[in-house]
């Protein structure tokens, strides 16, 4: 970037139009007539291949230092600088006010580029700015280098051009008002000076309407790209740039051109899923793996989920009787079919085995009952068959089934059993279990026993006596 001396340029021989700031008299000196139109031509097209499409601005900074003027030929009053080839390999204007012309002080060309003498200037800024051109080059990066300097938010080239680009040339524009504030006081030196940013001002808007406001819109159109420049020449710069965006969901970024330059795009981080309607996790899904919540037991029960970005509130069902038989929990207590009466068909408990029954269980001893002959259990039959098989006091059977003799039943002597008939004076019919109690109770089967046995020697006598 080539900087401008921040004093006050006198640049002409005393015999030169000088004002009190050392700038030319603009009303009296610099180009008029037909030559004015290409310069200022030249200095928007220059200007906005150097990426400042609004050219005007740069013309208005010409028009205060030197009338538009860059050659010697061009304003003989002044001093004379360097050749330049731009000039026809005459010299280029120089300024006077810092001594006599012989000191060779003072700027050089048209936008008067001062570093001390012409050879410290060049030794600074290059001889490039000998020419027209380069000299317009050099004052873009001038005023670019002010401006990213003194404008909030201005930080590189780009925003600087952006900045000057998006400018409105008009007494009431805010940014056309800092503009030449900031030449009065950074390209003149005049800090604060009212009358030199009245100047700027004025000269800006006088170049504009010279050659009318269509003029300054010079532009080859071309895709907009960002860069700070209007490439689509529509007067707006960087417009129509579509956003960068990167990532899904909550991670979703965007990045737009800002300031000439497109930022870059980091997708956010992903965090735990919620019920919100956001797809936290980042994983193209909203609301995903939401577990569902529920609440109640039995039918009062209910289950409710995320829906819509919403967690509905989980309200059990309302308690109703127990219904008998559903296998539900209809009261909502946890138990099913509580306090219901059982099976009216279900069989009752046995009482207890009766005697003589073949089935009956043992008794504690593990002697069965059954088996035992009643009272006709071992009595002839009409054939004369002899009883079955009472036992004698030694447990052994008689010859069971043998036709036509005694049971064998005798006491210790070898005579028949005597018998106390008062024992037997009850019918056998009016023997009966009912007295025996439940099955496997030891007092009731020994008293079946003893009742079998007595009714059993009874029959056996009373058939003896007959056959006598």
């Amino acid at each position: 970037m080539q900087r401008l001396a921040l004093v006050a340029v006198a640049f002409f021989a005393a015999c030169a139009p000088i004002d009190d700031d050392g700038n030319i008299d603009t009303d009296i000196q610099g180009l008029t007539g037909a030559a004015r139109r290409p310069r200022l031509q030249r200095i928007r097209d220059v200007a906005a291949a150097a990426g400042l499409t609004n050219g005007v601005l740069l013309a208005g900074i010409a028009q205060v230092e030197t009338g538009l003027s860059h050659c010697w030929s061009e304003a003989t009053w002044a001093c004379r600088g360097p050749n330049s080839t731009s000039c026809g390999g005459g010299p280029v204007i120089a300024g006077a006010s810092d001594g006599p012309c012989s000191a060779q002080q003072g700027g050089l060309g048209m936008f008067q580029f001062d570093g001390g003498n012409f050879s410290q200037t060049l030794a600074r800024d290059g001889r490039d700015i000998l020419t027209l051109d380069g000299n317009i080059r050099h004052a873009v990066d001038f005023v670019v280098t002010i401006v990213d300097q003194e404008v909030a938010g201005v930080d590189n080239r780009a925003e600087a051009l952006a900045w000057m680009n998006g400018m409105t040339v008009a007494r009431t524009d805010a940014r056309f008002t800092r503009w030449v504030a900031i030449l009065a006081c950074r390209y003149n030196g005049a800090c604060g000076s009212a009358s030199q940013a009245a100047r700027y001002r004025d000269a800006t808007l006088s170049v504009q309407s010279e050659v009318g406001a269509a003029f300054w819109r010079i532009c080859a159109p071309s895709t907009e790209v960002c860069n700070g420049r209007d490439d689509d020449c529509d007067g707006r710069v960087d417009d129509g740039i579509a956003a960068v965006s990167c990532g899904v969901g909550a991670c979703r970024r965007t990045a737009s051109c800002t300031g000439g330059r497109m930022a870059t795009c980091t997708a956010g981080r992903p965090v735990a899923e919620v019920c919100n309607g956001v797809d936290d996790d980042c994983d193209g899904r909203v609301d995903d793996g939401i577990a569902a919540v529920s609440c109640g037991v039995g039918a009062c029960r209910r289950t409710v989920s995320c829906t819509s970005g919403r967690m509905a509130a989980c309200v059990p069902a309302a308690a109703r009787a127990e219904a008998c038989g559903n296998g539900a929990d209809d009261d909502c207590d946890g138990m099913i079919d509580e306090g219901c009466a059982g099976d009216a068909g279900a069989p009752l408990r046995d009482a207890g085995a009766m005697v003589g029954d073949a089935g009956a269980p043992a008794d504690a001893a593990g002697t069965r009952d059954g088996g035992v002959a009643g009272d006709d259990a071992g009595a002839s039959d009409a054939g004369g068959e002899s009883d079955a098989g009472a036992s004698d006091d030694a447990g052994e059977s008689d010859d069971g089934g043998a036709e036509d003799t005694d049971a064998a039943v005798t006491d210790e002597d070898g005579g028949e059993p005597t018998v106390d008939e008062s024992l037997v004076d009850v019918a056998p019919t009016e023997v009966t279990t009912c007295d025996v109690g439940a099955a496997g109770s030891r007092g009731g089967a020994r008293g079946s026993i003893v009742a079998a046995l007595v009714l059993g020697a009874v029959a056996t006598q009373r058939s003896r006596r007959r056959r006598r």
